[in-house]
């Protein structure tokens, strides 16, 4: 998707770019994750998990307001 609307000229870099964001933001979950294994529990793992993907509703329904509106 985030492809498909570069032109056609930076497509290459967009989606290495892309590759990029994404591998280093699943090792900074794995990292932030261990530690917090190492500190505390599953349960609390679990918790803070759940609560940062709550986080993202807000967000979600502003941004589909936002693209109804135009």
């Amino acid at each position: 998707m985030i492809t498909d609307s570069a032109p056609t000229h930076t497509r290459a870099k967009t989606q290495g770019t892309v590759d990029v964001c994404v591998a280093l933001a699943g090792a900074g979950g794995g990292i932030a994750s261990g530690m917090i294994m190492a500190a505390t529990s599953y349960a609390t793992l679990s918790i803070i998990g759940g609560l940062l993907a709550l986080a993202v509703i807000p967000f979600v329904a502003a941004s589909t307001m936002r693209t109804a509106t135009v």
